[in-house]
């Protein structure tokens, strides 16, 4: 794909942020449904919402972004809107050595078939960044013996964080995705996930250690995720 956008920031208040976009994209899918190309015009809002006390460990707060992107299909390519959310909360238990974390994800595609949509604007799930335990996009659609993204997804995560002794500490953490077919969320199925995880906290944020396993499907099988900051 190749695309160019110009855009404007404006910093609302120091929590409340909203972007506007206009773009231009070409793109080029090829998957199980063959090669295709597309063309469009992109007009993109969004807000984004952040009182988190701290962004890369966050022990209290909240954040949310939401962005609505209208897209014009030219050159015979078709057009629609594509929206998607992330909401996530933190929540103390006592003190900072417990927290509580929860997060929503949320996507659709309205208009184009899954065949008239470029690959990278549908939605899977599996993997460190919506189901920890399940392979990395593993979760998609199949119709007429082809799989491929669907065009509504959602996710939850929630994880339990405990500061034990020093700069150690653990997590524990269940995930669940979906995705459908249609824009209405109707019809799909959910894939899930669970796992234990260790935390070091440095002055740079959190190294993660996560490992988890699937809590659908084939359960036979052990993930390990590595990273700086928590999850989410």
């Amino acid at each position: 794909s190749a695309e160019a956008t110009v855009g404007v920031e404006r910093y609302i208040n120091k929590r409340l942020t909203g972007t506007l976009e206009l773009g231009a994209r070409i793109s080029r899918t090829e998957d199980d449904l063959g090669q295709r190309d597309f063309y469009h015009l992109t007009f993109a809002s969004g807000v984004t919402w952040d009182n988190r006390n701290n962004k890369i460990d966050p022990t209290r707060g909240a954040y949310a972004v939401a962005e609505v992107m209208p897209f014009l299909g030219v050159n015979g390519s078709v057009s629609g809107v594509r929206s998607t959310a992330d909401l996530r909360g933190y929540q103390r238990l006592g003190s900072d050595k417990f927290v509580l974390a929860g997060r929503v994800q949320l996507g659709s595609v309205v208009g184009p078939s899954i065949e008239d949509t470029p690959s990278d604007w549908l939605f899977y799930s599996g993997g460190g960044g919506s189901v920890r335990g399940q392979g990395y996009q593993s979760l998609g659609v199949t119709q007429g013996g082809n799989t491929t993204g669907g065009r509504s997804y959602a996710a939850i995560s929630t994880e339990l964080r405990a500061r034990i002794v020093g700069n150690w500490g653990a997590a524990a953490f269940v995930d669940y995705g979906y995705v459908a077919e249609g824009e209405g969320f109707g019809g799909g199925a959910w894939q899930g996930g669970a796992g234990i995880g260790a935390r070091y906290f440095t002055s740079l944020g959190p190294v993660r250690l996560d490992l988890a396993v699937p809590v659908t499907g084939d359960t036979n099988s052990v993930s390990v995720y590595v990273g700086i900051g928590q999850a989410f």
